[in-house]
């Protein structure tokens, strides 16, 4: 972390990224803030364990779902579908983790560049303050789809359980037989799913660090677009002379040029830490939502299997979505930038300073007006056009197989 001499101005983005490190690290991630974190006590030492036990029974849960592919011979159709989307979603998440672990190093900077560095010459607060409502909105609608999900799939369970007399089945593992309805049996159930409850605090804290993340970095475009207009200000201020203000305009416009060569590097950055993450994303969208259409059409029509294809549906879409979304906002905050940037006062320059100002205002609505992007599989845009053509992609695959 370049420059970093150990101390830093706290705000509110400061503050909002500490307890998001705080949050991520308590589920299992490692600490992408730049000090440690504050907790009370032993909590490190007894926590890095309890992420220990947690990740494996993570991949302990993982490995049983592929071990019933060869041990559960009596699943019905519905139950083969579950077993199907269970493995691709778990498998491709854990995949998001790993790689979010990985990438500690570089996360760890994006956050110091987004947190601090940026901040340091210029922070509109309102901008601040609308970008951490927007990523706490995100995160805990994510959340909160994925828990009503994870509910009803269980209040599903639970009806055919008092009514039909079948076991307690919610997710399909290696052992026991779906049929089996001991009380040995039973208490492996409960114990995956404890396990399965376990590894959903996992998916929780990957997709908030990534969701965050990106609402960051398009926020950071806006706060740039906010800097380049308030330069128009120093021309009103009344105790410099005409001199004066023209050398304050360019030492500043100087300094906004390199603010956003640095914002663009926290882009590309973004772009290298969540590659793998994006493209898993849209093929998570497009094969799950196809195989939630496909048991939709053959499972009975009850008001429980309804609401759970609905909510998980919706739990996918929205995980997709704020990725599209913020990614998206990223596109059409960097466009703005050279609008921005012709506005910010260029104008009120005169003789030799008018001259040098322009060839700058120049070279950096040259470089604004390349197209900021992100992108999956490193051909498909991330945008608010890719997410409609996502969600039709994925009702004509449906529709080409039934």
């Amino acid at each position: 972390m370049e420059g970093f001499t150990g101390h830093y101005k706290s705000t509110k983005t400061t503050e909002f990224l500490i307890l998001l490190n705080k949050f991520a690290f308590f589920f299992g991630l490692p600490n992408y803030w730049i000090e440690d974190l504050e907790f009370p006590g032993n909590f490190y030492k007894h926590n890095h364990q309890i992420n220990k036990f947690g990740n494996m029974c993570s991949y302990i849960l993982i490995f049983s779902e592929y071990g019933a592919f060869f041990t559960q011979k009596n699943l019905s159709d519905k139950q083969a579908y579950y077993l199907k989307i269970y493995v691709l979603a778990h498998t491709i998440v854990t995949l998001f983790r790993i790689r979010v672990t990985y990438r500690h190093s570089e996360i760890k900077e994006l956050m110091y560049k987004l947190g601090i560095r940026l901040k340091e010459v210029y922070n509109d607060l309102l901008v601040e303050e609308l970008m951490i409502k927007k990523a706490k909105f995100f995160s805990v609608a994510f959340w909160v789809c994925c828990i009503i999900s994870v509910m009803l799939m269980t209040l599903e369970a639970c009806l055919k359980v008092i009514f039909v007399g079948e076991p307690f089945n919610t997710i399909i593992t290696v052992v026991p037989d779906v049929n089996d309805n001991s009380l040995s049996s039973n208490i492996i159930r409960a114990i995956y799913y404890v396990l399965w409850w376990v590894y959903i605090t996992r998916i929780f804290s990957v997709y908030a660090l990534v969701i965050c993340l990106t609402t960051a970095v398009s926020f950071q475009f806006m706060n740039l677009n906010s800097y380049f207009k308030s330069l128009d200000g120093i021309f009103e201020e009344e105790h410099l002379m005409r001199k004066e203000k023209e050398a304050k305009y360019e030492a500043a416009l100087k300094i906004g040029i390199k603010l956003h060569d640095e914002t663009l590097k926290c882009t590309d950055e973004l772009q290298t830490i969540c590659q793998e993450v994006f493209s898993g994303q849209i093929m998570f969208n497009l094969i799950l939502l196809t195989l939630l259409m496909y048991q939709m059409v053959h499972s009975d029509r009850t008001l429980a299997n309804t609401l759970t294809v609905i909510v998980t549906a919706s739990s996918i879409l929205l995980s997709t979505g704020f990725f599209m979304w913020n990614a998206g906002d990223i596109t059409v905050e960097a466009e703005g930038l050279s609008t921005s940037i012709f506005c910010s006062g260029w104008e009120n320059c005169y003789n030799d300073s008018s001259i040098r100002v322009r060839k700058l205002i120049v070279i950096a609505m040259m470089r604004a007006q390349q197209p900021v992007i992100l992108t999956g599989f490193g051909i498909i845009t991330l945008s608010y056009q890719s997410f409609v053509s996502i969600i039709k992609s994925s009702y004509s695959v449906f529709s080409v197989m039934y």
